[in-house]
């Protein structure tokens, strides 16, 4: 089966963060080497391969988003450091039911585009099987981070 939307989850799954304590990560980051982003109290590491796959994905025509329960305005910084920012379609942030975020994603690709895009058409992929349900409720499929793949350049096999 072929894709046409690919979502993504941050925390765990595209990216890696390390924090002092349990406030939630927050900069303001600094770049260091391509893959790391450093604050006074956090590190985020972006995971190998997420570039390449990036690509790869709208090289195929395929749309890419990301479904988050982290702060918009921070994960928009450490994107825009990573400069894959621009990746994303219509990112959705916060503490939504992944689900719900995935058919707001749908409605907006219409909306804007033009183009339908069927559930069955959604990858999502998450590190929390939570999240699974909840996408797999909607029509999409989706994969666990860390058990049904275990690095992101798995995912070029889905990838048309």
């Amino acid at each position: 089966m072929s894709f046409r939307l690919f979502v993504f989850d941050l925390d765990e799954t595209l990216w890696c963060v390390d924090q002092v304590g349990v406030d939630p990560f927050e900069g303001p980051f600094e770049l260091e080497g391509s893959h790391l982003a450093r604050s006074e109290k956090s590190t985020v590491e972006l995971r190998p391969g997420i570039r390449r796959l990036l690509r790869a994905i709208h090289r195929s025509g395929g749309l890419v988003s990301l479904v988050c329960r982290s702060q918009e305005e921070t994960c928009n910084e450490v994107l825009e450091i990573f400069g894959i920012r621009d990746r994303f379609f219509y990112p959705r942030y916060g503490l939504q039911e992944k689900g719900e975020a995935i058919l707001e994603i749908l409605a907006e690709i219409h909306k804007r585009l033009g183009v339908v895009i069927s559930p069955k058409e959604v990858l999502l992929v998450d590190d929390a099987v939570a999240n699974l349900v909840e996408a797999k409720r909607v029509g999409a499929r989706a994969l666990l981070y860390g058990r049904d793949i275990r690095n992101l350049s798995e995912l070029q096999k889905w990838v048309t």
